[in-house]
């Protein structure tokens, strides 16, 4: 087995991890535990799980973008199994194409109030520690 495919075994195992801790409501997202303020990828795994029992509606809910990691992992798993080759080019351009629609998403779910992506300041880690060096006071 090389070098890749030790590798990208290795990440598919942690997002399988993730999301079983995530399941299992044994791990949340650290961007928002520190900051209270959900991450781009906030509502991802949700969606998937809801993928995975057919409620498209619930997936579309949870995050508009999950078709876009569904076609990335096959892509990848075709550039692996050498059947497609995408030039260094394409993959940057996709690349780049789609971190700018996940930070334009995450702007508008913020923008219309999504309760998937709501923030809890007051939860965060962030905010115990203001707390603790008295910069903010609790409400």
């Amino acid at each position: 087995m090389d070098k890749q495919w030790k590798y990208n075994l290795l990440i598919a195992g942690l997002l399988l991890f993730f999301a079983l801790l995530s399941t299992l409501r044994l791990y949340s997202c650290p961007f928002e535990r520190i900051f209270g303020i959900p991450c781009m990828l906030c509502g991802m795994t949700r969606a998937l799980k809801s993928v995975l029992r057919l409620d498209l509606a619930a997936a579309f809910y949870y995050h508009p973008l999950w078709p876009l990691v569904i076609l990335a992992a096959i892509l990848c798993i075709l550039k692996q199994l050498h059947l497609i080759h995408p030039s260094k080019r394409l993959v940057n351009a996709a690349v780049y194409t789609v971190g700018a629609l996940l930070l334009i998403c995450f702007v508008l779910r913020h923008i219309f109030g999504s309760p998937v992506v709501a923030p809890h300041f007051e939860t965060s880690l962030l905010h115990d520690i203001l707390t603790a060096a008295h910069l903010i006071h609790p409400h």
